[in-house]
């Protein structure tokens, strides 16, 4: 594996990654606009972190971050350069950030595209692919699945505390949802089972 240190990433920085990396890594129905981003950022209901070798980017983490006794994590985006991926290197991120910056965390959950709505073979196998590698690296199926803007999420935790029920996982899920978007866009895209 790659040596690397991890950083919290500036708003430049934020900016950057979102221009040269997130528009290419991420279909449009899954991007959020980088001003809405940027106001997150603002309001400190969000954090990104990069992985770095000296200055080059590896890898980034767009996090939304519900700051409470034991703060409440959802990844947003999260992927390996490209170029650079098949190098452990996502691994060996997810581990630095479960041991650094997320450490403290009273939950961290991340949304993975669910494969039973693939439009095709090919794209079903890349879902399942990316579900393995989660598996692989400790993250558990919290039960809870999600369609946010016509999109289908099966919802995983990151194994940095106790697992939650199925009943706590969507109520943090919904938690961190309603922190980052008005409520009238929330009831209109956003469905969560079981509520």
């Amino acid at each position: 594996m790659e040596a690397f240190e991890v950083r919290q990433l500036t708003p430049e920085q934020v900016r950057g990654v979102y221009r040269r990396h997130i528009l290419h890594d991420f279909p449009a129905n899954e991007r959020k606009p980088l001003s809405a981003i940027l106001r997150a950022l603002e309001r400190n209901e969000y954090i990104c972190f990069g992985a770095f070798r000296e200055e080059q980017l590896l890898a980034y983490a767009y996090v939304v971050v519900l700051r409470e006794e034991c703060p409440l994590y959802l990844f947003d985006y999260l992927a390996v350069c490209r170029g650079l991926r098949s190098r452990s290197i996502g691994s060996g991120f997810l581990r630095a950030l479960m041991s650094g910056p997320l450490r403290d965390a009273g939950c961290v959950l991340l949304e993975i595209d669910d494969p039973d709505y693939a439009e095709n073979a090919d794209e079903r196998a890349l879902r399942l692919r990316r579900e393995r590698f989660y598996l692989r690296n400790g993250l558990r199926h919290t039960g809870v699945t999600a369609l946010v803007f016509h999109v289908h999420y099966r919802i995983m935790e990151l194994p940095v505390c106790p697992p939650h029920s199925i009943r706590e996982a969507s109520a943090i899920y919904r938690r961190l949802y309603h922190a980052i978007m008005p409520e009238w866009v929330y009831r209109s895209m956003v469905e969560v089972t079981p509520e």
